[in-house]
C-alpha cells in the first residue's frame, strides 16, 4: 500500500497513524477495527486532549465480574457505534440499545466496553436505571467528579437533604453533558427494566427525559425490546458453544476438554452465562463431578415443573426455565449448611435486591415475639449476619456489595408458595415499615430515601397479595403498612401513600374495629392526603369521623383529638370558612395550653393558626401521624407523632 492510499484509509478509520506497525494495516483492521492496534493505540490515547472535560474513571458500586469471558463480536458492534470519531465531523448523539434476557450478561457487556475504552471518553457516567429514582441519585452522584469551576462548589460537595437538593444537582449534571464542546463522554444507563407503559410498575420512567443534548455516547441495557427503536440495537441471545465452554472453564478453574457429561450440562443451560456460573461456582465449591451435577439438575427440575403445574402459576417468567433449576440446587446447598442465610434469600427477595445491608434489620435487632428467631438473630448479630451473607457469596447467590442479580431475585420470590409467600412477605414488609423514621429523627430524610426503594418493592407485592383476595391480619404488618404510607407522604409520593394508608385503614378495621384509635390515626392521615391532593370534600369527611372516633375514645381535651380539630381548622380555613376554622383553633389551643403549657411548641403553633387563620402560611400547619399508639407504647424510643 502506497503513502497515499495509506493516508486514505488512516483517515477513513479515525486512525491517528500507522507508524512502526509489524503487519499490514489489513490484518489490523480484519481483527476488529483500532481497538486491537494495542501498543501504539494505547501510547497515542495518551497524548489525545479533551480539553477541561476530563473527568476520573470509576465503576465503583457496579457488579463487575472478576470472571468475564469477552463476546468480541457483541464489543465490535459496540465499537462502532459508540467510540468518538475524532476525525469525523459528525456531532450526532450516538445511541446503542443491549436488550435481552435478564442474566444474559448485558451488564458484564457493558462494563467491560467502560473498562476496554475508559481512555478514549472524556469521562464514563455508570447510571443505575433500575428506577427513576435511582437514576436520579446516580446523576447526582456524577457531580463531584466535574472538575472544579464547571459546576458550582455547592453542587460538588453537596450533601443531599432534601428533594430540591436532587432536583439540582440531576440539572446541574445535564447542564454540564450539553456543553457544546463536551462531546466525547459516555453515558451507561444500566437495566432499564421498567416498562412506562405498565401500570402496575413502580418507579418507571422515560428514559428519553434523560438523554442529553445532541452529542455524546450513550449505551442502555435493559430487558425491553421497545427501547431498541432509540438508535442501534442489538438483542443479546445466549453464547455459542465454545464461548460457552471457555465460561465453564473460567468459573471451574480448570482447562482441557469437556467429558460427556459436562457437553451434556452446557447443553441443559443452554449458553446463558449467569446460569453457566451458578452450575459452575456450585461444582467447583461442592467437589461434585460434572455427571452428579446433571443428574441433580434433572431430578430438581422434575419435582420443581411438578410444583409449578399445581401451583397454577408460572416459577418465573423467563424463556429458559433451566436458570430456576440450576440455583435451586445452588439453594438447597446454602439451606443444608446455614438456615440463616436461606432464610435471609428469602426475605431479600420482596425488597430491593441493590441495596442490602445489616441495617436494614435492625427493627428485629431488640427481638420480640413478633419477629421469629433466626430474624433476631442476624439482625441482633452482625458476626451472624456476615456468615450467612458469606455463603450467599460463595454459591454467587448474591454479588458482590451485597446485591442481588435481578433475575435471582426474581427467582428467590417464586421458591415458596402462595400460603408460604404470604407468611414470608410479612417479614419484609414489617422490617421496612417499622425502620421508617420519624421527622424528628436526625438525618430522616436521607434514610427514608434509601428506604425508598425497598418500600416499592414491598408495595408493589402487597399489591400482588391483596389483589388475590389475601390481607394482613396481624397488626404489626398492619403498622407497618401505615408507616409506608407515611414515608410515601413525606416523600411526596401522594398517590402511593393513599393506597397504602387506604389498605392500613381496611385491616385495622377487621382486625381491630371502626373506632380503635390505630384505624383513627389512619383515618385521619387518609384526611391529611386528600387535603393536600385539594379533595376537600373527601378530607373533611375523614376528619369527623377521626375527630367523633377520638372524641368517644380519648375524650375530647387528648391530644389526638386536639390535632383532629386543629386540622379540620386549616381545611375550614383552606375552604374559607373562618368562622369555623377560628372555632376550631380556639378548641385546639385551650387544650394545647391545659395538656402540653403555653409554651409548647405545638401550643405556639396553634396560637399562630388562631390568631391569624387567613395568612398563616400552608407549608405545614398539620399533623401527619406517624402511627397508631400501640405501636408508640410497643417502641417508647419512638415518637408517636410527627409534626
Amino acid at each position: 500500500m502506497d503513502g497515499e492510499a495509506y493516508d486514505n484509509t488512516r483517515r477513513g478509520h479515525g486512525i491517528l497513524a500507522f507508524r512502526h506497525l509489524r503487519r499490514p494495516i489489513t490484518a489490523y483492521l480484519q481483527r476488529g477495527k483500532t481497538r486491537h492496534l494495542d501498543g501504539y493505540e494505547k501510547k497515542s490515547i495518551k497524548n489525545q486532549r479533551y480539553g477541561p472535560y476530563r473527568t476520573s474513571f470509576s465503576l465503583q458500586g457496579v457488579p463487575v465480574s472478576n470472571q468475564f469471558v469477552a463476546r468480541p463480536s457483541v464489543t465490535a458492534e459496540l465499537e462502532e457505534c459508540l467510540l468518538p470519531r475524532r476525525r469525523s465531523r459528525e456531532t450526532q448523539r450516538r445511541i446503542f440499545v443491549l436488550y435481552g434476557l435478564g442474566g444474559i450478561g448485558k451488564t458484564q457487556l457493558a462494563a467491560d466496553f467502560a473498562r476496554r475504552h475508559q481512555a478514549v471518553f472524556s469521562s464514563v457516567f455508570w447510571l443505575d436505571g433500575r428506577s427513576e429514582d435511582r437514576l436520579r441519585q446516580s446523576l447526582a452522584s456524577c457531580a463531584a467528579r466535574i472538575p472544579e469551576g464547571q459546576v458550582s462548589e455547592k453542587s460538588r460537595n453537596a450533601v443531599l437533604h432534601s428533594e430540591e437538593d436532587l432536583k439540582t444537582l440531576v440539572a446541574d449534571v445535564l447542564d454540564w453533558l450539553v456543553q457544546p464542546d463536551n462531546s466525547d463522554w459516555l453515558l451507561i444507563f444500566d437495566n432499564v427494566d421498567q416498562d412506562i407503559h405498565q401500570g402496575s410498575e413502580t418507579g418507571a420512567y422515560d428514559v428519553r427525559r434523560y438523554l442529553p443534548s445532541d452529542h455524546g455516547s450513550v449505551l442502555i441495557t435493559t430487558r425491553l425490546s421497545r427501547l431498541a427503536q432509540l438508535g442501534k440495537s442489538k438483542r443479546l441471545r445466549g453464547v455459542d458453544e465454545q464461548l460457552a465452554k471457555a465460561i465453564f472453564q473460567q468459573w471451574h478453574g480448570a482447562e482441557g476438554a469437556l467429558d460427556e457429561a459436562g457437553r451434556e450440562l452446557l447443553g441443559l443451560l443452554d449458553g446463558l452465562p449467569l446460569a453457566l456460573a451458578q452450575a459452575t461456582s456450585y461444582i467447583r465449591e461442592t467437589g461434585l463431578d460434572n455427571a452428579s451435577y446433571v443428574r441433580l439438575y434433572k431430578q430438581q427440575w422434575d419435582d420443581l415443573m411438578g410444583l409449578d403445574v399445581e401451583s397454577g402459576s408460572p416459577l418465573v417468567d423467563y424463556e429458559q426455565g433451566s436458570v430456576a433449576t440450576t440455583w435451586t440446587v445452588s439453594f438447597k446447598a446454602v439451606e443444608a449448611q446455614n438456615k440463616n442465610a436461606a432464610n435471609l434469600l428469602r426475605l431479600w427477595a420482596f425488597v430491593d435486591g441493590r441495596d442490602l445491608w445489616h441495617g436494614l434489620l435492625q427493627a428485629a435487632a431488640e427481638g420480640g415475639e413478633q419477629w421469629p428467631g433466626w430474624l433476631c438473630d442476624v439482625a441482633g448479630n452482625e458476626v451472624r449476619y456476615l456468615d450467612a451473607v458469606r455463603l450467599l457469596l460463595r454459591y454467587s447467590m448474591i454479588e458482590s456489595h451485597h446485591t442481588m442479580h435481578p433475575v435471582v431475585h426474581r427467582w428467590a420470590s417464586h421458591i415458596q408458595d402462595g400460603a408460604e409467600k404470604r407468611e414470608v412477605l410479612r417479614l419484609p414488609v414489617m422490617v421496612v415499615g417499622l425502620s421508617v423514621p420519624s421527622s424528628t429523627t436526625k438525618d430522616y430524610w436521607v434514610i427514608q430515601r434509601r428506604l425508598l426503594p425497598h418500600a416499592e418493592r414491598c408495595s408493589w407485592w402487597i399489591a400482588e397479595m391483596y389483589n388475590a383476595r389475601r390481607i394482613f391480619e396481624d397488626t404489626r404488618a398492619i403498622d407497618a403498612m401505615h408507616m409506608l404510607g407515611l414515608l410515601y407522604a413525606d416523600q411526596g409520593r401522594l398517590t402511593e401513600a393513599k393506597s397504602m394508608y387506604q389498605r392500613a385503614l381496611e385491616g385495622y378495621e377487621k382486625a381491630l374495629g371502626r373506632d380503635h384509635t390505630s384505624t383513627l390515626n389512619t383515618v385521619n392521615n387518609l384526611g391529611l392526603l386528600y387535603r393536600d391532593q385539594g379533595w376537600l370534600t373527601e378530607a373533611e369527611s375523614m376528619y369527623q369521623r377521626a375527630l367523633e372516633g377520638s372524641e368517644k375514645a380519648l375524650g375530647r381535651d387528648h391530644t389526638s383529638t386536639l390535632r383532629t380539630v386543629n386540622n379540620l381548622g386549616n381545611l375550614y380555613r383552606d375552604q374559607g370558612r373562618l368562622t369555623e376554622a377560628e372555632s376550631m383553633y380556639q378548641w385546639a389551643l385551650s387544650g394545647f395550653r391545659v395538656a402540653l403549657g403555653p409554651s409548647h411548641w405545638k401550643t405556639q403553633r396553634v396560637m399562630c393558626h388562631g390568631t391569624k387563620p387567613v395568612t398563616w402560611p400552608r407549608a405545614k400547619p398539620h399533623y401527619y401521624l406517624d402511627s397508631s399508639e400501640a405501636l408508640a407504647q410497643k417502641h417508647p424510643s419512638r415518637s408517636c407523632f410527627s409534626c
